[in-house]
């Protein structure tokens, strides 16, 4: 009976575990990060190399969002950059998107298509939302408005 209920804990804490880490991950695209580094030694350096180092890193140690992992500053000091400072803005709210939409709880309107979509084991589904919803589709390069099954997009 021990054996089952330490499984039953674990699992918990599991679940507990991918939810703090879905929510931070949420967070996270709430704001835009900047990271700043400044040149190590005396030697001037041109934003054309922080850019290609930063590329370097980015494919030795993996893209940073948030903020540099310790093995990223560490790549960066040996091109030459000693990480500074991190800055965290909110990011700019999406100037196409409006919705009356009602929406379920765990559901949420996707701001590509305007349809009412829920996250369910990786894959997105999504029906006609119950409302109006503006959006821009990227596909089209156009605004939209959809009600309901009704998707009309245009440039005037």
């Amino acid at each position: 009976m021990k054996h089952l209920v330490k499984k039953q804990t674990a699992l918990k804490c599991v679940a507990v575990l991918a939810l703090l880490i879905a929510g931070s991950a949420a967070q996270a695209t709430d704001y835009n990060y900047s990271e700043t580094y400044a040149p190590v030694g005396k030697a001037a350096r041109t934003d054309a190399q922080l850019q290609s180092d930063t590329a370097a890193c980015d494919g030795a140690v993996g893209a940073q969002v948030g903020g540099p992992s310790a093995s990223y500053r560490a790549c960066m000091l040996q091109h030459g950059w000693r990480f500074t400072h991190l800055e965290r803005s909110k990011a700019p709210a999406d100037p196409y998107f409006s919705s009356n939409a009602k929406v379920a709880p765990g559901h949420f309107i996707d701001h590509d298509n305007g349809m009412d979509c829920v996250n369910t084991g990786g894959a997105e589904v999504c029906d006609p939302p119950s409302g109006t919803v503006h959006y821009f589709d990227p596909d089209q390069g156009l605004p939209c408005t959809r009600t309901g099954a009704m998707s009309v997009c245009s440039n005037m």
